[in-house]
């Protein structure tokens, strides 16, 4: 299991109809293109971390559920061991990197499982 989940756009192509398709046919370029200008300097900074890392897109289900209980929108979401470490541009990879590897260390290599979510109690 990864230790590492990162929700973030990753590079993709989007087209919204079979006309996208045919227009390909002709070489006439009708999809958008999403890429994270972060997206570089984020690598660098998990290139330098020894752990697993999952890529979740903001566009699942799970990507929306992160951003929800976590409390951001801002992108990227660096979660270590369920606990949000970073949110927002990279600024500086090693500063990222290092952020990174002190909450390994702190958690000591034991899991911790989220609490569960509690119902609104009505009066």
């Amino acid at each position: 299991m990864a230790q590492i989940e990162v929700v973030t756009y990753l590079p993709a192509k989007v087209g919204l109809c079979r006309v996208c398709d045919l227009a390909d046919a002709f070489r006439i370029q009708l999809r958008e293109e999403a890429w994270d200008v972060d997206l570089s300097a984020l690598m660098q900074a998990l290139d330098e971390v020894d752990a697993p890392v999952r890529l979740t897109s903001p566009f699942t289900l799970r990507g929306l559920y992160l951003m929800i209980r976590h409390g951001t929108g801002r992108l990227p979401l660096v979660i270590v061991r369920g606990r949000l470490v970073h949110a927002g541009p990279v600024g500086e990879p090693k500063e990222l990197a290092k952020k990174i590897r002190d909450a390994l260390s702190v958690a000591g290599g034991k899991s911790r499982r989220s609490p569960p979510l509690r119902r609104p109690v009505s009066s």
